[in-house]
């Protein structure tokens, strides 16, 4: 089904949803806008809300017009981490309306990337998918928009973090329930698969592990336990590139960490976890020895190539891509999957042509693919502000906490845009929230970065207006009594 239709159950989803965001959500802010404790608990429901299960995976929200379809959104989907969302921007706006932004600093990078990308909505086959992905897109914002505005002082951020950490402790729980009380192989927690909680683990997992090395606060322990706890959530997943990533940002928080400030409590927080890493590789070694060299690794490998040649085919053909949303219509026409049919056949196998094929691995690969040059483009654009504004921060706030966060969220987004060269996980809402929270925080640190910044300028300058230059002294000298 490739047109938009209503049936009974959709106007009552819309009934409840109206109530949910333009009901519940304004008066719950209008009663918790002048009590902080409400704000913070409210902030880590939505925290919690965001990855959408208890004990496995499920969606928590309502869907208008769901269709079944392999693509990245198949329907009007509404989340319910939106609604606590709204519940903090109605808080902030009634509490404090002159400090309140609408449009956070990196806002417009957004909506440029989204503007960038319905742009191929022109060649799309299916109008209707690229605006199911268009409109996920655009109503996400508010998280980034809330978790900017949530955030007044340091020890909002440090609450930020402190409910990521009880929400990775949650998905612990689950991780050792479905091991070894399920028996499950490779878990995957409340997430859509195991590469979608490992790379969720890894991004956040980096913040926490700069925050347990940074200036001693009263979470600074939680946050060694919660890397800890993130640490066995990857070896968990037994996800390849997922263990090599989180080691390799393991060792650049540590290095940047030891970098900024060599202190005797680092060098014990590294030498614990050294510990604790080797005797967790030695519990754990012939299960990741077995996963790496089990049978499927080639072929698995085959695949994504043959996906990737398919998306380099869209793109020749289509430089402004094929239509958001829109991969999985396309890669079943032979113009762009004639090879994969070919390599199957080399194989012995049996083509169907009435099998849908799948959708191309690569996040990279993908943008190109559907969104063309120019959704690309304005991708790397809004990733690579954010990413020189964390440097920026890390240097300017170096020996300071918020320093060692934006270390965190450095590390944690360059790992994870490094993966997504081989998954496409930002695409699904767990974790793209995670990423718009984490832009929300670094959003945050800037605008105090560049606020101190012009401060310190402003009172050098009138500093130095106040000191008399060698002229007006000698006048005054030149003055008789």
């Amino acid at each position: 089904m490739d047109e938009f239709y209503l049936v009974p159950l959709d106007f009552t989803k819309a009934r409840i949803l109206f109530a949910a965001y333009f009901i519940c959500a304004p008066l719950a802010g209008f009663v918790m806008r002048k009590y902080s404790w409400m704000q913070r608990a409210t902030f880590l429901l939505m925290c919690f809300l965001m990855t959408s299960g208890f004990f496995h995976a499920q969606e928590w929200g309502l869907t208008i017009n769901p269709i079944l379809y392999r693509g990245h959104a198949r329907g009007f989907h509404f989340f319910w981490a939106e609604v606590p969302a709204m519940a903090l921007i109605w808080a902030r706006m009634l509490g404090d309306w002159k400090r309140f932004r609408f449009f956070p600093p990196g806002f417009w990078l957004y909506m440029l990337h989204l503007v960038a990308c319905c742009v191929s909505l022109y060649n799309a086959d299916v109008l209707l998918y690229g605006l199911f992905s268009a409109f996920k897109v655009l109503k996400m914002v508010i998280v980034f928009v809330a978790a900017f505005n949530f955030i007044k002082s340091e020890a909002d951020i440090r609450w930020a973090l402190v409910s990521l950490g009880l929400v990775m402790v949650w998905q612990l729980i689950v991780v050792l329930d479905q091991k070894y009380i399920d028996g499950i192989y490779q878990v995957w927690g409340t997430f859509e698969h195991q590469n979608s909680l490992c790379m969720f683990t890894i991004m956040i997992g980096m913040v926490f592990l700069a925050a347990a090395m940074g200036p001693k606060r009263g979470s600074s322990l939680f946050f060694v336990f919660v890397f800890v706890g993130c640490a066995v959530i990857v070896q968990s997943t037994l996800s390849r590139a997922g263990l090599f990533i989180f080691a390799v940002g393991t060792v650049f928080v540590a290095c940047a960490s030891l970098l900024d400030k060599p202190t005797r409590r680092r060098l014990t927080v590294l030498a614990s976890l050294a510990v604790i890493g080797v005797i967790g590789l030695a519990m754990t070694m012939d299960t990741i020895i077995a996963r790496f060299n089990e049978y499927g690794t080639d072929e698995s490998k085959r695949t994504r190539e043959q996906l990737n040649v398919a998306s380099s085919l869209m793109l020749r053909a289509n430089p402004l891509g094929i239509g958001w949303n829109n991969f999985g219509v396309a890669v079943n026409y032979l113009t762009y999957s004639q090879h994969i049919d070919d390599w199957h056949l080399q194989n012995g196998n049996k083509i169907d042509r009435h099998y849908k094929k799948g959708i191309v691995e690569s996040l990279w690969w993908l943008h190109l693919a559907e969104t063309g040059y120019q959704g690309l483009l304005t991708y790397v654009l809004l990733a690579g502000v954010f990413l020189y504004w964390n440097f920026r921060n890390a240097v300017y706030y170096h020996r300071r906490y918020l320093g060692t966060v934006s270390i965190g969220i450095f590390v944690g987004f360059t790992m994870n845009y490094l993966q997504s060269f081989l998954e496409r996980v930002l695409t699904q809402p767990r974790n793209m929230m995670l990423w718009l929270i984490l832009m929300g925080i670094t959003a945050r640190i800037t605008t105090w970065r560049i606020a101190e910044k012009r401060r310190r300028n402003r009172e050098w300058r009138e500093r130095i207006e106040r000191v008399p230059t060698e002229r007006q002294i000698e006048a005054k000298e030149a003055v008789p009594a």
